[in-house]
């Protein structure tokens, strides 16, 4: 996307500049968008109109991209509850390189740096790892927060109702010897 140039046209009204992006956006002719402008006080070239109207309609389909790929992610992790939206960005970002990479002809795969594409995915593959790490060392936290609370509901049954313990003892050797 890079860094958007800032026209004439951002510097007109809001409400003006509203009306310029929806006339853009429906298609109207950049003649009719020059002299809407020239009706509200300023004056633009048709050239100045179709440079702006590229950048936005440029600046809304990376939009339009990025609400798709925020789907695709949404669905993928739909799919498989244990998987988290990291996982799904990741695996969304590992395929797009592959598919991109794969789709280049020899020419252009001569060009590229693969010095930058093997940087990116390393950091791909480190912010995979990282993002495992952590889900292990919260996965440990959760277990052993669960174990210590356990460890509690039991010390307070066998000392106040014995009985009770002894029951759920029972029951939950019969249930880990059923697997």
């Amino acid at each position: 996307m890079g860094n958007r140039k800032h026209s004439k046209i951002d510097q007109l009204d809001p409400t003006v500049k509203e009306t310029v992006d929806e006339m853009i956006k429906t298609g109207a002719l950049y003649r009719e968008i020059v002299d809407y402008i020239k009706q509200n006080g300023m004056s633009v070239s048709i050239a100045a109109v179709g440079r702006y109207a590229k950048s936005l309609m440029s600046t809304l389909d990376a939009l339009r991209m990025s609400q798709q790929n925020f789907r695709a992610i949404m669905e993928e992790t739909e799919k498989y509850p244990d998987l988290d939206i990291t996982e799904g960005i990741l695996r969304l970002l590992s395929g797009q390189m592959l598919d991109a990479v794969s789709k280049m002809d020899e020419e252009h795969l001569k060009n590229v740096d693969f010095d930058t594409l093997s940087k990116h995915a390393i950091a791909l593959t480190r912010a995979a790892a990282y993002k495992r790490n952590v889900d292990i060392k919260n996965k440990d936290i959760l277990e052993n927060g669960a174990e210590q609370f356990q460890s509690l509901i039991f010390e307070a049954m066998a000392a106040e109702r014995p009985e009770l313990f002894k029951e759920v003892k029972k029951f939950l050797k019969e249930k880990t010897k059923a697997g």
